[in-house]
């Protein structure tokens, strides 16, 4: 189990390789996970486009970079002020600072330790990979150097490649969501509407937001499932290879979770993501006023853990 630098599409990257797992990491494009390969059955469970891999721009809009990939969002994911003091007001850009930043990294021993500095509030955000087996398990610190308390949302925006029929498992209990977004007011025309989860109602059309749609029906939702979580886990399983990827957290540490479903509706990407998060919605000022937002104390750190795994679908 160890990890070595390579290439990526012409850019540096860094591989590693367990027996049942290969990753490959990008850090100067974000420190994206851009590969994500179980070496039992060959699946990438990472979606990929063929968009060139230009520079980023820090502050660019994200859709403007490939659009794939497995990226950071933190401090917030919708551009807006930040809410604190003494840099209240100061603008976010779109899905956050780190996304577009390169990361720096170090390969010591099994680990792969990554960090990158924040540009508008001082801040460094780290994570630190480590692979066992079938898991990779990431650790993340967000250190705070000044003498003010610094609120952030850190998202885990994982692009998934997908097949239609896919089956999403959330935690039991999760039965309402409220809305970020519904393309073409599918599922709701009210700002932050709320509906029932998995099924809804809809005029005369039901939904079932817990399988894949199809990947030509034009339809694109984010959603946050309402309340605190119990129970950090999450799950995707493809019927095709009988494997399952799931995802572990502490719910103390990443309360929330939301989806990201893109069923062709925005450039054609047909991707879904589950993503636990410290916050709730997409924007960390409003987080703050709803008080369901993260905050690291002045010169404090927070830590927080976030697993994904493969593994065969045995009905969980």
């Amino acid at each position: 189990m160890q990890w070595r630098e390579s290439m990526y599409r012409g850019v540096p990257s860094v591989v590693g390789e367990s027996a049942e797992l290969r990753v490959e990491v990008v850090p100067g494009r974000g420190g994206k996970v851009v590969s994500f390969i179980s070496r039992v059955t060959g699946k990438e469970w990472v979606f990929q486009t063929d968009v060139p891999l230009e520079p980023l721009r820090y502050g660019m809009n994200w859709d403007d970079g490939d659009r794939g990939g497995w990226d950071e969002m933190f401090p917030t994911i919708l551009a807006c002020p930040c809410p604190d003091e003494p840099w209240r007001g100061t603008e976010y850009p779109d899905h956050g600072e780190v996304w577009s930043l390169p990361w720096s990294y170090a390969i010591e021993g099994d680990q792969l330790r990554m960090w990158v500095h924040g540009v508008k509030v001082p801040y460094v955000l780290s994570k630190t990979y480590t692979l066992q087996s079938s898991r990779l398990c990431t650790r993340y610190e967000v250190q705070n150097p000044t003498p003010f308390a610094f609120s952030y949302l850190w998202c885990a925006h994982n692009l998934l490649s997908i097949e239609p029929g896919m089956k999403v498992f959330v935690p039991a209990g999760l039965d309402t969501v409220q809305y970020q977004y519904s393309h073409r007011d599918r599922l709701t025309d009210d700002a932050y509407g709320r509906s029932a989860y998995p099924i809804v109602q809809r005029g005369s059309a039901t939904v079932d937001l817990s399988f894949m749609e199809e990947p030509a029906c034009g339809h694109a939702e984010k959603y946050w499932f309402e309340g605190a979580l119990v129970e950090g886990k999450a799950g995707v399983v493809d019927p095709a290879s009988g494997e399952a990827l799931w995802y572990a957290f502490d719910p103390d540490e990443v309360p929330y979770l939301a989806v990201w479903a893109n069923y062709g509706a925005f450039n054609g990407d047909y991707t879904f993501a589950l993503e636990p998060a410290t916050g709730y919605l997409d924007d960390v000022y409003i987080a703050k006023v709803m008080n369901k937002v993260a905050s690291v104390a002045p010169y404090g750190r927070n830590q927080w853990s976030f697993d994904i795994s493969i593994h065969p679908y045995k009905g969980e």
